[in-house]
């Protein structure tokens, strides 16, 4: 999760900032050198040193996602601000659990947005993880779409998202540690009839996520697509309330997305594949932490991989092993065709 001279850097940062609250480590864990307890445990020593919580910025906290991760990581003793575009939408349990609400509109400007950004580094004096959720859909077939519509959609789920996280950059690469959290769908893995505009979007963010996370490894800043499945949130029925389409009157075939927001969670509901709201915010809980079902699994520990994309629920997992079977076997078939193209072809 944090490499040993990221984090040596940045607890040697805030510890220089406030030595009243230096514990001697050596103290706690006798028989350890200096060397060995960074080797050990940065993490734990930064937290005996410290007892710094993590610093949580959450975009769309009024609901869904958002709000379970929000409340999970406040009730673990973590900070959290939340953005909401009104203080009244700000929920009740976050603000008694001590969540701070930050106004932010993605559909502003990206000056707007950038500022929100500032603001959010000056509630806690830092930010450590940045989650980017907010996001909403509109659901008609392609032909249908007006193309604002899917201009608002990459708005908030792509270009608001890279503002927000491009004002946070500059303070993550400083103190070279960090997460950056960009919320996916089964939708940006594989597209589905009548999500054009949303799948779209979310492709594009997996894919801006991709770039990104190679291009602040070497600041020990850490990128994570969170890919969720079918989860009970407001989605759907937020989704109806705005839909101004209605039912296609040309694309009414099943394949074709007709009455997809009502068909899909009757769909999961009758496959039993509902996930639970609680459990995904503690999974991704323990993979920010390093903790838990996360431990040693998705930190590039002990020989493993950096993994960049984190499946939430069953349905995803399957949907997702499903389509690499399918690229696989499209790949293999088409070998000749795609071998054929090089100047010199081999085999």
């Amino acid at each position: 999760m944090y490499n040993e001279g990221g984090l040596r850097d940045s607890a040697t940062q805030h510890l220089n900032e406030d030595k009243e609250k230096i514990i001697d480590a050596r103290q706690v864990l006798p028989g350890y050198t200096e060397k060995s307890l960074w080797c050990f445990g940065a993490r734990a020593l930064w937290d005996m040193t410290t007892n710094t919580e993590i610093v949580w910025l959450i975009t769309g906290a009024n609901s869904g996602i958002g709000c379970a991760l929000a409340h999970y990581a406040l009730s673990k003793g973590d900070k959290v601000t939340g953005t909401v575009r009104s203080l009244e939408r700000f929920p009740e349990n976050l603000e008694k659990a001590g969540g701070k609400p930050l106004l932010l509109d993605l559909n502003a400007s990206d000056k707007e947005i950038r500022r929100a950004g500032e603001d959010a580094l000056q509630i806690h004096g830092r930010v450590d993880v940045l989650v980017n959720n907010a996001g909403w859909g509109v659901l008609a077939p392609v032909e249908e779409l007006d193309l604002d519509e899917i201009r608002a959609s990459f708005q908030t789920m792509v270009f608001g998202a890279i503002a927000l996280t491009q004002s946070l950059l500059p303070h993550l690469r400083e103190r070279k540690t960090g997460h950056i959290l960009n919320v996916s769908s089964t939708g940006g893995f594989s597209g589905f009839a009548g999500w054009g505009a949303y799948d779209a979007a979310k492709a594009a963010l997996e894919l801006f996520s991709e770039c990104l996370s190679l291009e602040v490894a070497a600041f020990d800043i850490r990128v994570l697509i969170l890919v969720p499945g079918y989860f009970p949130t407001s989605f759907f029925p937020y989704a109806t309330s705005v839909n101004k389409h209605g039912d296609s009157k040309v694309y009414t075939d099943p394949s074709q997305g007709f009455r997809t927001l009502e068909e899909i969670p009757k769909k999961q509901v009758a496959a039993g594949q509902v996930e639970d709201m609680k459990k995904l915010a503690a999974r991704v809980f323990e993979v920010v932490h390093g903790v838990g079902m996360a431990e040693g699994l998705v930190e590039g520990q002990g020989g493993k991989r950096e993994w960049l994309r984190i499946p939430l629920g069953s349905d995803c997992g399957e949907l997702m092993l499903r389509k690499i079977r399918v690229l696989e076997e499209n790949v293999h078939a088409l070998e000749p065709l795609w071998r054929s193209t090089d100047v010199h072809p081999s085999g």
